[in-house]
């Protein structure tokens, strides 16, 4: 499977795996909105562009998946695990309320918005600048002025139509968001020490929706998993030492490797 890395400033660089295909999703789309946001943020013509780009992308990725009904899914099995933790001393009552009110506002706004990445299909505008995205080298000024010309107005007169044309996905992120953050906030976790360079992680019938390892960023292996209902496989291996610097080579490669290890959901 593959990860979505953390790498905020830190020493250490979190490794975030999916365990369903649903979350596969939510975790790519998750990586497309923090592209967006740091392009849409800037003042630079060129960093509009990669944030319509990217536009671009999510559209199509939302338009491709049935993510209104995946979303729903998620959202009241997270409100029925939410209910049944209501008899734990320790937790905030007022904080479950408050979560399980976000989750069915949430809801309410996937069911009543229209199919995700169908409506910039109605935009001439933006369907003429997407035919030549395709195109190498097809964005110039020579081949397509209209665009060269808004690329020109100023900052704020683009930032405010990319904000425009985003609205229709606001309430798949804003959903997404807040099911993220139910998840990575419910975690179990554990230190770890490879045997042979693998880790098993029986799960007992439980089930969880991410899995998060964290390095130290010294670390030269990479993680990988595979996992079915049951277990956990957790391996860890060198990159190719063809494309691999110098300072990444590793010192001790016959070293068993730590690990933390974070199982999220419930």
């Amino acid at each position: 499977m593959s990860a979505e890395t953390n790498l905020l400033r830190s020493d250490t660089t979190l490794f975030e795996f999916p365990l369903n295909e649903r979350f596969r999703a939510y975790l790519r789309l998750d990586a497309l909105h923090q592209r967006w946001q740091h392009y849409l943020q800037s003042n630079h013509a060129q960093d509009h562009h990669s944030a319509l780009m990217t536009l671009f992308e999510i559209n199509d990725f939302a338009f491709r998946y049935d993510l209104k009904s995946d979303l729903i899914f998620d959202i009241n099995r997270y409100k029925l695990s939410l209910n049944h933790l209501r008899h734990l001393p320790d937790l905030s009552e007022q904080k479950l309320v408050e979560t399980l009110l976000r989750l069915s506002d949430a809801q309410k706004q996937i069911e009543q918005s229209p199919k995700f990445g169908s409506v910039l299909s109605d935009n001439d505008w933006l369907l003429n600048v997407k035919t030549r995205i395709v195109v190498p080298g097809g964005i110039c000024s020579s081949d397509i002025g209209f665009y060269y010309q808004w690329l020109q107005q100023p900052a704020h007169w683009r930032r405010t139509d990319l904000e425009t044309w985003w609205l229709p996905l606001a309430p798949l992120f804003e959903t997404l968001q807040l099911l993220l953050m139910i998840v990575r906030n419910a975690i179990k976790h554990k230190s770890c020490m490879t045997d042979k360079k693998a880790y098993q992680i029986p799960l007992n019938g439980t089930r969880f929706d991410l899995l998060q390892v964290k390095l130290p960023n010294s670390s030269t292996y990479l993680p990988d998993i595979s996992a079915n209902k049951h277990v956990i496989w957790l391996r860890f291996a060198l990159p190719s030492y063809r494309s691999q610097p110098q300072h990444l080579l590793p010192a001790h490669p016959s070293q068993e490797i730590q690990f933390d290890l974070n199982l999220c959901g419930m």
